[in-house]
């Protein structure tokens, strides 16, 4: 009695640990498939000034940003240059995971590699990116796009360098004029 009581009760968690098994896998599937930069989003990459730059290696997978928004906020509300409540929240909503993105531009200065591609090359460092790219090419990676409710302003932060010691981050904010995207102000976040 106490064998056919004990393989029932493994009979019974091995099927509630499978059904609590698919249950977990529907919601991550959706989160994946449900990750994708917008129309708008890809006209906000186009307005940054990538062309006016020198030759840049743009990674196609955005990298999230945890950002102290309250306290840059508080900054920033100082200067007088707060930023709305509902533009933070988008731009926090969709930066809690990386999304893949397709190349936005047909540049001659810009190149675009995976994720994958980046990893591959730094594995090695900054040698092997300088050889493959070009010694003075640097490397960007873009954040997913916040706006604020009517999309007339535009949330950005670009993390980017060319060597070890030689990087930085900022923060963009856009705001639509005459249906473009024009750079309100920048806020450098990190630097070395």
């Amino acid at each position: 009695m106490k064998i056919v009581l004990g393989t029932l009760a493994l009979c019974a968690s091995l099927l509630t640990g499978n059904s609590v098994y698919a249950q977990t896998l529907k919601p991550q599937a959706s989160v994946q498939s449900h990750c994708a930069v917008t129309k708008e989003e890809l006209e906000v990459f186009t307005s940054y000034e990538f062309l006016s730059k020198t030759r840049t290696v743009v990674v196609t997978q955005t990298e999230p940003r945890f950002l102290d928004f309250d306290n840059l906020n508080l900054r920033l509300a100082a200067q007088g240059r707060g930023l709305p409540l509902d533009l933070r929240d988008d731009f926090k909503q969709k930066n809690i995971s990386s999304c893949p993105f397709k190349a936005f531009a047909d540049a001659q200065n810009l190149v675009f590699i995976s994720e994958a591609e980046e990893k591959a090359v730094f594995k090695i460092g900054w040698s092997e990116f300088h050889r493959k790219y070009g010694k003075e090419t640097s490397i960007e990676k873009l954040s997913r796009v916040g706006f604020n409710s009517d999309k007339t302003l535009a949330l950005l932060h670009v993390s980017g360098g060319f060597a070890a010691n030689a990087g930085a981050g900022e923060l963009i904010l856009l705001q639509r004029q005459n249906n473009k995207w024009i750079v309100k102000f920048r806020m450098e976040t990190w630097a070395v």
